[in-house]
């Protein structure tokens, strides 16, 4: 069918020319052919029922884009789901289980503040009255043969020694007994502390044992060593005395 489309446009095209009274130009059989396909594709895409084979770039482009994005796009990976955090992890608390203090240490501890005679752990029918100190370098104070106990300064100190005097105002008679309690005894001389020394002698107050009668009194002592220069002025005395929870400071001069 081709073939004779192309026949009868060669021949037609033969004879216009041979109208005009111009020549037929010689072609060769492989121009003639060319001729005759790029009539007949003229013709051609004048026919309804004829679809050409060319395709247009870009619309290819576009539907080869699509099909790879179809076909080759990676799916998404789920994000994964949060577990929500266990509550109440460890043990419930119950009224049997332990409950540890890990900020610990007696600074941490409330103090309670009381006189003198209750830190000291007195029988509240007794008093203590402060009376003065002395500076000494033993005690007690020219000590005959018949002392038991005396107390000596090292070298290049001094005793500090405060005395009080300790009396029963109750109707009956009334131990005064400070071994029984941890007793923490400071003594603080011009701003200056340390602790009270612990002597076996009959009346250190920090360590005492002793009855009294009614209205009866006795002296008691307190007794600290300083360097000498630090006693050579004295202008304030202080005592600070802890018994558990207990605490209590009395300036004494």
């Amino acid at each position: 069918m081709r073939k004779k489309i192309v026949a009868a446009l060669l021949t037609g095209m033969a004879l216009m020319m041979a109208g005009c009274g111009n020549a037929i130009p010689d072609m060769t059989d492989e121009q003639l052919q060319e001729v005759g396909e790029y009539t007949a594709m003229l013709l051609l895409s004048h026919d309804v029922n004829y679809r050409s084979r060319l395709v247009d770039v870009e619309t290819l482009n576009l539907e080869e884009d699509d099909g790879f994005s179809q076909a080759e796009a990676p799916e998404e990976t789920p994000a994964p789901e949060e577990t929500p955090a266990p509550e109440n992890v460890g043990m419930d608390p119950t009224e049997d289980t332990p409950v540890v203090d890990l900020t610990g240490g007696q600074d941490s501890e409330e103090q309670i503040v009381v006189s003198l005679e209750e830190a000291l752990g007195l029988p509240e029918q007794m008093t203590l009255v402060y009376t003065g100190h002395e500076i000494a370098d033993s005690y007690p104070l020219n000590a005959s043969a018949e002392e038991y106990f005396t107390v000596d300064a090292g070298t290049g100190n001094s005793l500090l020694v405060l005395r009080f005097t300790l009396q029963n105002l109750g109707e009956g008679t009334e131990t005064a007994d400070t071994i029984g309690h941890s007793l923490r005894v400071r003594v603080s001389v011009n701003g200056i502390s340390v602790n009270s020394l612990t002597t076996l002698l009959e009346n250190d107050l920090t360590l005492y044992h002793e009855d009294l009668n009614p209205g009866e009194s006795r002296e008691v002592v307190i007794l600290a060593e300083y360097e000498a220069m630090s006693l050579q002025d004295v202008a304030s005395v202080e005592i600070n005395v802890k018994n558990d929870d207990k605490n209590t400071t009395i300036s004494l001069e």
